[in-house]
């Protein structure tokens, strides 16, 4: 019984230390106009799932304070992300952009439906509009990206907007990536989400049935050459 639990205690360590490695990472970028691109601040990249806590962004004015709650792999399964709570508050004019990024998915892969839900919460004071959008990155690259585009919609009140777009993932492994694009005209709040998830597409019965066939052709043809 002693040597079982000696051997208990020395392998455990490695396994939650495999465990924590297998997280992916999620990195959180803010950038603040009116420049133009403006120039994007990591405000968080770490293992999934991350927080940042309230903090001022993301510029020379620093007219947002932001506070983010993200989730990926694990505790979600792989292709999934959500931006759980995005709250800004704003204290002047102007335009803040947030990219969060989970990059290293290695699943699914090929031809996948990404299924995007926007979401505005709250949108209070002057917080004139919101656009949210989603992206999926075959190259891996973190925020902000040239990435294939999933889905947009801008908000100018409180709604949620769904839809689901086919893209192509390479051969992996990808990121995937939200952004929100919050403009103001003075003080106000927002509170927006977004979640992406993901199913790979199964080829249909005919489509199996059409690869049986051919690859039953294919065979027959060798037969008959080794008969020869």
């Amino acid at each position: 019984m002693k040597k079982f639990l000696t051997a208990a205690v020395l392998v455990t360590p490695p396994l939650l230390w495999a465990s924590g490695a297998n997280a992916l990472l999620i990195t959180v970028n803010g950038g603040e106009s009116p420049t133009f691109p403006p120039t994007f601040t990591t405000l968080a990249s770490a293992a999934s799932p991350v927080t940042v806590d309230p903090v001022l962004c993301c510029g020379a004015t620093n007219s947002f304070s932001i506070q983010i709650a993200a989730s990926g792999t694990p505790p979600l399964p792989l292709g999934q992300l959500d931006s759980n709570s995005i709250d800004v508050n704003s204290t002047a004019a102007g335009t803040l952009i947030l990219w969060v990024t989970e990059s290293g998915v290695t699943a699914p892969l090929g031809n996948v439906n990404f299924t995007s839900g926007l979401t505005d919460n709250v949108l209070v004071g002057a917080i004139s509009t919101v656009t949210e959008s989603t992206f999926i990155s075959p190259t891996n690259s973190v925020s902000p990206p040239n990435g294939t585009p999933l889905d947009t919609d801008t908000f100018t009140a409180i709604g949620t907007q769904t839809a689901t777009t086919l893209a192509a993932t390479g051969a992996g492994p990808y990121s995937l990536q939200e952004v929100f694009t919050i403009v103001a005209t003075g003080a106000g709040n927002t509170n927006l989400t977004i979640d992406i998830t993901s199913t790979a597409v199964v080829p249909e019965p005919a489509s199996l049935a059409l690869l049986g066939s051919a690859l039953a052709g294919l065979g027959l043809l060798r037969r008959r050459r080794k008969a020869v």
